[in-house]
């Protein structure tokens, strides 16, 4: 995993705290604003969630997949910093669980801006163009991660 930077961990931590601040159900909110936006930009990913079973189905997946992504991001944010081998552990084991659930690696890009676009709806505003480019170097970062373990 490519190392991230104290800098580029504090941008991300302070958008991120002041995105989470901005509302009082944001881990059952931000998950579904990041899933739909994904769903928008890649409709093929509504499969992995049953939608194409029963949209009852889907949006049951979907929920129950929504409210645990805040704190799984929570989590992983936390771990960004100098030890990269138990960030990297926690990462394979979410790369595994994307595996099992049939994610393409091909979604990654999409659901990293379907996030951005989640954190900058409860900022209230659009990133700057230098907290944008700290975004996508640390979700990329953690994405590929998780993608070298859907592909082994």
């Amino acid at each position: 995993m490519k190392e991230v930077g104290y800098e580029q961990i504090a941008t991300v931590l302070e958008t991120w705290d002041a995105a989470r601040f901005g509302s009082k159900d944001f881990d059952n909110e931000f998950g579904m604003v990041a899933l739909e936006r994904l769903f928008e930009l890649q409709p093929r990913a509504k499969k992995v969630f049953g939608y194409d079973q029963r949209e009852e189905v889907g949006k049951s997946h979907a929920n129950v997949h929504a409210s645990a992504f805040a704190g799984l991001f929570d989590s992983i944010f936390q771990m960004l910093g100098p030890d990269l081998e138990f960030i990297q552990a926690i990462l394979r084991q979410v790369g595994h669980r994307h595996k099992s659930m049939g994610v393409s690696p091909s979604f990654f890009p999409y659901m990293g801006q379907a996030v951005i676009h989640a954190v900058e709806k409860y900022l209230g505003k659009p990133l700057t163009a230098e907290q944008r480019a700290v975004w996508e170097e640390v979700y990329d970062s953690i994405s590929n991660e998780i993608v070298k373990n859907i592909l082994q």
